[in-house]
């Protein structure tokens, strides 16, 4: 099992709305209070801290890169590109330096920070400040990506897969392309096809085929849901070759990768098939595919600790309630390993129970909803009786 290393804390300031901790209001308006606009939160709560500390000093940071760009004759605005740069691991992610967040021999990990084309910046996903890194599977995401090692993570429903994934791209804005697999998924889907257009027949380019060209970070969601007959597409590329579309036009018949360019994948499945019955819809998959992913990584469930955090800053909920919730989400998940119970809670809806029973002034209420009226009757009835010792 993955051990989890708490991040120390990063200087952090409180939204008077709803007290949670944060970087920036106004992004923190974007995503928690969306009808209220920055303008109103500055009268509603004049004189109050907008950005805190370390969001002061990234602004300065940006401030003085575009400073030195003009100095040197670049041209400068919101949507230029940073230069590409080697970065501190730990800074970069605000970890703090310590011996977690160093190299095995002590020494200070650097990774890759992208320059993306300003058309292709919007694919850069956006920092969450509340993200609660997993420090043993960040650094390992992060060696597949800087050793070009194509990377495939695996693990239960709710347990980040997808979610890391985003944060990462956001802290070392590399452009993502997230594809999602099914069963009806055709290789067309993936590299491309021909399409009428104006009257005339053009081939379009794919999401694999976009991403190999223009250096994305492409990831293929739900992997184990495809059909492995359509998955081998992607075999030659996840050996570090070029993308051949055998029924595309010259100009685009042979796609070769972006030195930016990253594969990752992420499934519930390690690709032997669904050991626990909840995964309908996955598939066993071709090993020889699977042995082309340089690193495979399982993600648990968070440790106590972070998971705590996660809960009571998404959640906006008092430290003291996050910790019952996720007390009765430990107690679910031991039902389950013991296979007394069909379900396991995932972090997604142990934050979904907080927001509704924040709402409803009842965390019982909020589980039932989010989480216990999904199950079975006799795993609801043992679900609820658990519910009850936790908040009784």
């Amino acid at each position: 099992m993955t051990t989890a290393t708490a991040a120390p804390t990063v200087e952090q300031i409180v939204c008077e709305e709803c007290g949670a901790k944060i970087h920036a209001v106004h992004l923190h308006l974007k995503s928690d209070h969306p009808n209220m606009t920055l303008d109103e939160y500055k009268e509603k709560y004049p004189g109050k801290p907008l950005l805190s500390a370390t969001a002061i000093a990234a602004v300065k940071k940006r401030e003085a890169e575009k400073a030195a760009q003009a100095a040197a004759g670049v041209s400068v605005s919101e949507n230029t590109p940073l230069v590409a740069k080697k970065v501190v691991f730990h800074d970069l992610f605000g970890l703090g330096k310590n011996p977690a967040t160093l190299s095995a021999s002590g020494k200070d990990i650097m990774v890759t920070q992208c320059a993306p084309l300003p058309e292709h910046q919007s694919m850069v996903p956006e920092i969450d400040p509340n993200y609660v890194f997993n420090l043993d599977v960040l650094k390992t995401l992060m060696m597949g990506l800087e050793m070009r090692i194509p990377t495939y993570l695996w693990g239960h429903a709710g347990t980040g897969k997808t979610t890391i994934y985003e944060q990462i791209a956001a802290y070392t804005r590399r452009p993502l392309f997230r594809v999602q697999h099914t069963a009806n998924m055709e290789e067309e889907h993936i590299v491309g096809g021909w399409r009428l257009r104006d009257g005339k027949t053009h081939f379009e380019l794919g999401p694999l085929a976009m991403a190999m060209k223009y250096g994305w970070l492409y990831m293929a969601d739900e992997y184990d849901f495809g059909r492995p007959e359509v998955t081998s597409v992607y075999q030659a590329v996840l050996e570090g070759k070029p993308l051949v579309i055998k029924e595309a036009d010259p100009e685009n018949r042979v796609i070769k990768p972006h030195p930016d360019f990253r594969i990752v994948a992420t499934g519930n499945t390690n690709g032997q098939g669904d050991e626990t019955g909840l995964y309908t819809g996955t598939n066993l998959q071709n090993s020889a595919n699977y042995e082309r992913f340089g690193v495979v990584q399982k993600m648990d469930y968070m440790a106590k600790e972070l998971e705590e955090r996660l809960v009571s800053q998404q959640g906006k909920i008092p430290m003291a309630d996050a910790k019952k919730l996720v007390d009765f989400a430990k107690r679910i998940r031991e039902e389950f390993d013991g296979g007394r119970l069909g379900n396991p809670i995932s972090p997604r809806s142990l934050i979904y129970a907080a927001k509704i029973g924040v709402g409803k002034r009842d965390f019982k209420a909020g589980l039932a909803l989010a989480f216990i009226n999904r199950l079975s009757s006799t795993d609801r009835e043992a679900a609820q009786q658990v519910a009850q010792r936790v908040f009784a």
